[in-house]
């Protein structure tokens, strides 16, 4: 069980460094916010210099983090549109493998062993790969004030990292190894043969 843990975590970063790279090349041209980010640095400056007051920052930092975030929809779009046509279609095309799962023979099937169907993989993908993060940031972008969005995607945020950690340690520990993403789209990981 230790090897095929191995492997889905090679897998797993194989394949964010190969979505990381597409949005990268797709978004290289895509309007720099660099303003946004220069007024967060010279602001954290001034924390350290104190010249600037804890207080002073809290409430400057909810506005600059709402207008980055802002900025960047584009990006996030693009990310999110690309992570579903990684982990979800051209998974599913490839019977349940993405690249890094054919780098590391493994493969995703159903509950019966099977190939999975589109269902699976958008139950197991959504939640493991930040999709719906992602989708649920930007709405809250929307119909949020900056404040209200600093909360509320800081709880989003804890609630993914918490489910990437809940999930990492039930794979790595629990007989069947199979992690919550794996339950929701009633699916496992197992080695390919061939």
């Amino acid at each position: 069980m230790k090897q095929l843990m191995l492997k889905r975590l090679g897998a797993y970063l194989f394949d964010f460094i190969v979505v990381t790279f597409i949005v990268s090349i797709i978004t290289m041209g895509f309007k720099s916010n660099s303003d946004v980010i220069n007024r967060m640095h010279e602001l954290v400056v001034g924390v350290a210099n104190e010249e600037v007051s804890l207080e002073e920052y809290s409430n400057q930092i909810f506005e600059l983090n709402y207008e980055y975030q802002k900025s960047i929809i584009p990006n996030t779009i693009v990310n999110v549109v690309v992570s579903i046509g990684y982990f979800i279609v051209f998974a599913y095309l490839n019977k349940g493998q993405t690249l890094g799962k054919k780098l590391f023979k493994i493969q995703v099937v159903n509950k019966d062993g099977n190939n999975p169907s589109i269902w699976n993989m958008l139950g197991r993908s959504i939640w493991l790969y930040g999709i719906f993060t992602g989708i649920i940031n930007t709405i809250c972008l929307f119909i949020l004030n900056a404040k209200l969005f600093n909360y509320a995607s800081t709880i989003v945020n804890y609630i993914y990292y918490g489910f990437i950690i809940l999930s990492f340690f039930m794979v790595m520990y629990k007989k069947d190894g199979k992690g919550i993403h794996d339950k929701i789209g009633k699916t496992y990981v197992k080695e390919k043969v061939r």
